[in-house]
């Protein structure tokens, strides 16, 4: 049994040392890490200037990406992403850079994204 017991032991954590040497970290915090909800700004197929759906300023999103994550902004741009319309806000911070998702329709944080 004890035998049995020290091979479980000792596969589990060296199938975890490989994982990490091949570069997979399992995120810290999985509700937060990578997870974003849908914006309320739906574009619809044929609107060609869907910009202008955008209710919230460029300047008020970087505010609201900045009272969730704390650094200095790179980047803010309004993007499409799954048919709807969302500020990505590029933000560099003490703990790295994030990308965070703002609504752009009332300012709702949605979440954080992938950085490259």
């Amino acid at each position: 049994m004890n035998k049995f017991l020290y091979t479980s032991i000792l596969f589990i954590l060296s199938n975890n040392l490989v994982l990490a040497q091949c570069g997979y970290h399992p995120p810290a915090n999985q509700a937060t890490e990578n997870i974003r909800q849908r914006s309320s700004v739906i574009i619809q197929n044929g609107i060609k200037n869907f910009k202008k759906l955008a209710t919230i300023s460029k300047g008020h999103a970087k505010k609201f990406a900045i009272s969730h994550y704390q650094g200095k902004v790179k980047k803010a741009k309004l993007v499409k992403e799954d048919d709807t319309l969302v500020w990505m806000i590029e933000v560099k911070g003490e703990q790295g850079q994030k990308e965070l998702f703002i609504d752009p329709a009332n300012g709702a944080f949605l979440g954080y994204g992938l950085t490259k």
